[in-house]
C-alpha cells in the first residue's frame, strides 16, 4: 500500500522523487510553520526540503517544538538545522510512534572555542590561549587539554573543575586555576565550551515520549548533551546516528576539537531503554553514552501513603503501576495512584524539613523540592529517610549494539540490558555504578556485556576518590572509603570482551551475585603506570582483574596475555 506524502513544495517534491541525491547549501526558509501545519492537518508522512535552515527562536525554550505527534515520519534527508542562538535546537515532547530521519543540528556561533596555549604564569595558576581563526572569540571556561600530535584529549589530563576565564586581547583567553600550566602547556592544545546562552542547553531532547526513531541523524555541536532522552515510556529506537564535530567554520583552518560540550547521548528515568545500533560518537566533552536513573528517599509513611522525592530534581518520577524496592532481592511495593505537590503540601515533620533544609550535595537528604505522594498495593514498613528505587524507571532492557566510540568519557550503565559487539577507542572507562550516597536503595540485575572491543582505556583524569577504577569497572560505594558488601549486581554476564592495553586494571568488579565472567581477554594489561583510581576503596592499581564481594561467580576461559611492563599475573588481586 502506498503511504500518503506530504511535502512542504510541491514543485520541490516532484523534482526531489526523480532526483534524491540534490542537495542545497544555500540557506533557506523557515519550514517550522510547515510542519506544524501538517502535523495539524493529520499528514503521517511529512518531507523537509534539503538545504541548510539557520533558525532563530520564535518563543519558548527551543528552537524547534514537536509536541504530541503520534505515528508520523518526519523525513529530512539533507536538512541540516543550523541554530543561531546557543540553546535546545529540537524537543520532542509527549510524542509517541515519530521517526526522524537524516536531519543534522549545528550552530553558529559554535557552543565552544579552541586555540592553542602561548603562555604560562610562573605560578603555574593560569594559561593564555590563542584562539584558532573563525572559531568564537568567546572566554568559555570548561576547558579540555589536547595533543598537539594526536588532536585528542591529552593523555593523563586531571580533572579541571573551578576554572575562571577572561578576554586579554583581541583573540586571546587567559584561564586561571591553581595548577593548571603543569597540565596545559604551551603548544598543547584546548577546547573551550559551555556557551548556553538561554533555554536548556542540550541539542535534541525527547522528553516524556514512547517509540521513537530518529535513523541518520546527526549532531555536529551542542552547548549541552548531543541528545537527551528522559522520562515517558521509552522503547525508542537510534539507529545510524552521530554525534560527531562538523565541519571547519568558516574563516577556519583548524579541524574542530570537540562536539557535544557535556554528555553525547543520555537516557535517563524512562520505562524500556533504548535500542541504540551503529551509531558513531567522537570527541564529546564528556560522557559517551549513559543510561541513568536514581532512587528516591522516604520523607513520610503514613497508612498505605508515602511522600518520596527523587534525588533526580529535573525529571518526572515514578508513575502509576510502577514499583518500588530497597534492594534488588528485596519485597516489591506497586504504585496505585500518585500526585505531585509542594514540600509545604506534603504534610511533613519539623525534623525531616530540617533535614532536608540542612542537606549538602551528595547527603542522604539531597532531594528534589518536588515531593511525590503515593499509595502502594500492599502494606510496608517504609520510615523517613529509608531509599526505595523503582526498577521501571532505569531504562532496563536497553540494547546498545554495534557502535563505534573514540570520545575521553565513560560509558556508564545504571540499568539491565544489552551492551555488544561495540568498539570502545581511548575511553575513560566501561562503568556499571549506581553513583549515590551511601545506604541509598540501589539495585541492577540481567546486565549482559559480550563481545565488545576497549582500546587504551583509563588514560585520562585520574580519580583517587572514585570506585571506578577498571576499564571495566563494576561497582557499588557506600560511603567515601568502602564498596558494598550487600548485591546491588545481581546475574550479570560479562564475556567475550577483548581489552586491550590501557592504565590500570582490566576489570574490577564488587558487590554482585550470580556473575559470569567468561572468557574474556585482556591484551598487554599493565605496559603502563597506572593512574591511582580507586585508592580510597583500596581498589589494588596494578592488578588485572580484581573481584571483591562476589557471592557464586562463575569465572572460566579469562585469559590475560602479557609481553612485558608493571603486570600483577593474571590471577593477582582476585579475592573473594
Amino acid at each position: 500500500m502506498l503511504r500518503p506524502v506530504f511535502c512542504l513544495s510541491l514543485s520541490w517534491c516532484l523534482f526531489f522523487v526523480a532526483t534524491v541525491t540534490l542537495r542545497s547549501a544555500e540557506p533557506t526558509a523557515d519550514f517550522r510553520d510547515g510542519v506544524k501545519a501538517a502535523l495539524q492537518r493529520g499528514e503521517k508522512r511529512i518531507i523537509i526540503p534539503p538545504g541548510t535552515y539557520r533558525l532563530g527562536p520564535k518563543g519558548g525554550g527551543e528552537l524547534w517544538l514537536i509536541q504530541g505527534a503520534r505515528d508520523v515520519e518526519i523525513i529530512a534527508d539533507g536538512v541540516t538545522l543550523v541554530g543561531t542562538k546557543l540553546m535546545r535546537a529540537i524537543s520532542l515532547h509527549r510524542c509517541s510512534g515519530v521517526t526522524l530521519q537524516g536531519l543534522t543540528v549545528d550552530y553558529d556561533p559554535l557552543p565552544f572555542t579552541q586555540g592553542e596555549v602561548v603562555a604560562a604564569a610562573a605560578d603555574d595558576g593560569s594559561i593564555d590561549v590563542k584562539l584558532h581563526a573563525g572559531y568564537p572569540r568567546k572566554p568559555y571556561s570548561r576547558i579540555d587539554v589536547v595533543d598537539p600530535k594526536t588532536r585528542y584529549r591529552k593523555k593523563g589530563m586531571p580533572f579541571l573543575w573551578g576554572t575562571k576565564a577572561e578576554m586579554v586581547g583581541e583573540d586571546v583567553v587567559r584561564v586561571r586555576l591553581p595548577g593548571i600550566a603543569k597540565t596545559a602547556v604551551v603548544g598543547d592544545l584546548v577546547s573551550l565550551s559551555t556557551g548556553q546562552e538561554m533555554g536548556a542547553p542540550h541539542a535534541i531532547s525527547v522528553d516524556g515520549c514512547e517509540r521513537i526513531t530518529f535513523r541518520n541523524v546527526t549532531v555536529h555541536s551542542a552547548p549541552g548533551m548531543g541528545i537527551l532522552e528522559a522520562d515517558g515510556e521509552g522503547g525508542s529506537i537510534f539507529t545510524q546516528c552521530k554525534i560527531v564535530p562538523g565541519p571547519k567554520p568558516a574563516d577556519a583552518t583548524e579541524i574542530r576539537l570537540l562536539s557535544s560540550s557535556w554528555d553525547a547521548f543520555q537516557s535517563k528515568t524512562i520505562r524500556k531503554g533504548p535500542v541504540v545500533e551503529e551509531c558513531e560518537i567522537s570527541h564529546a566533552g564528556d560522557d559517551s553514552w549513559s543510561v541513568q536513573s536514581s532512587d528516591y528517599v522516604v520523607l513520610n509513611s503514613e497508612g498505605g501513603t508515602v511522600v518520596l522525592a527523587s534525588r533526580d530534581e529535573f525529571t518526572d518520577g515514578v508513575q502509576n503501576g510502577d514499583r518500588l524496592r530497597q534492594n534488588v532481592e528485596g519485597k516489591e511495593y506497586r504504585i496505585t495512584s500518585r500526585k505531585v505537590v509542594s514540600r509545604a503540601e506534603a504534610g511533613l515533620s519539623e525534623e525531616v524539613l530540617e533535614k532536608l533544609r540542612e542537606s549538602t550535595t551528595w547527603s542522604p537528604w539531597k532531594v528534589s523540592p518536588r515531593c511525590i505522594v503515593v499509595t502502594l498495593d500492599v502494606p510496608n514498613a517504609l520510615a523517613p529517610g529509608d531509599s526505595v528505587y523503582s526498577p521501571d524507571r532505569m531504562g532496563n532492557g536497553f540494547v546498545f549494539r554495534n557502535n563505534h566510540l573514540h570520545s575521553p568519557g565513560r560509558v556508564l550503565l545504571k540499568a539491565g540490558g544489552l551492551m555488544e559487539g561495540n568498539t570502545l577507542e581511548t575511553p575513560h572507562a566501561l562503568v556499571v555504578c549506581p553513583e549515590l550516597p551511601a545506604g541509598a536503595a540501589a539495585g541492577i540485575d540481567g546486565l549482559i556485556i559480550r563481545n565488545n572491543i576497549i582500546r587504551n582505556g583509563g588514560w585520562f583524569c585520574a580519580a583517587p576518590w572514585s570506585s571506578q577504577a577498571g576499564i571495566i569497572s563494576i561497582t557499588a560505594t557506600n560511603g567515601s572509603t568502602e564498596l558494598r558488601t550487600d548485591t546491588v549486581f545481581k546475574d550479570f554476564i560479562i564475556e567475550g570482551n577483548t581489552i586491550e592495553r590501557g592504565a590500570g586494571p582490566h576489570l574490577v568488579i564488587s558487590s554482585s551475585k550470580g556473575l559470569v565472567l567468561r572468557n574474556n581477554r585482556s591484551l598487554n594489561p599493565q605496559q603502563e603506570t597506572p593512574p591511582d583510581t580507586g585508592a580510597s576503596y583500596k581498589i589494588p592499581k596494578k592488578a588485572v582483574m580484581w573481584l571483591v564481594h562476589c557471592e557464586d561467580a562463575v569465572k572460566e576461559g579469562n585469559i590475560a596475555e602479557i609481553t612485558g611492563g608493571t603486570a600483577s599475573s593474571p590471577g593477582a588481586g582476585v579475592t573473594k
